[in-house]
């Protein structure tokens, strides 16, 4: 009886050395008083804006181009203005390209002409896709212009009353700094 006492006892023992244990493992994982943090310095700034652009036309660039024939040329200005309160970033696109075959043989050249004139782009209308213009400062406004011209060797007859059409759109991203 002794000995079942002492196997029964013992069992005890071992069960609440073992809870003890378990308590002990678990308060010190609870309250270990181990504190995990992280601190470096923030030198960014936020700050919000946006831009907005507007023109000085509303509809085509270059007025007129009936009737224009092989070595004639003809141009128009457009300005763009940056009317925010930030500095933006400007794109020009362009969309929406029709009569390909007379687009092929139209040189289009864009200048900013604000100041001193300064080639922006020069090649075929049916190539341009999108030119970046770079920062405009804010209330910024700059003068474009557009040079169409039909040189006298692209007179192939079968361009003869052909047409083209061709969309700008211009967009303004804004710019930290």
């Amino acid at each position: 009886m002794d000995q079942i006492r002492l196997v029964l006892g013992s069992h005890r023992w071992l069960l609440l050395a073992s809870l003890a244990l378990l308590a002990l493992a678990l308060g010190t994982a609870m309250f270990s008083g181990a504190g995990f943090s992280s601190r470096s310095a923030n030198t960014a700034s936020l700050a919000t804006g946006s831009i907005q652009l507007t023109s000085s036309t509303s509809g085509a660039i270059v007025p007129s181009t009936a009737g224009m024939k092989p070595g004639q040329s003809r141009e128009g200005t457009i300005t763009i203005t940056n009317k925010a309160e930030v500095a933006g970033t400007v794109t020009l696109t362009a969309s929406g390209l029709t009569g390909t075959a007379l687009a092929s043989a139209i040189d289009l050249k864009i200048e900013d002409v604000t100041g001193t004139a300064v080639q922006k782009w020069s090649g075929k209308l049916g190539a341009f896709t999108s030119l970046n213009l770079g920062s405009f400062a804010a209330q910024a406004a700059r003068k474009y212009r557009f040079t169409l011209s039909w040189p006298s060797s692209a007179g192939e007859a079968s361009l003869q009353g052909a047409s083209t059409s061709l969309t700008f759109a211009w967009a303004g991203s804004w710019s930290a700094g």
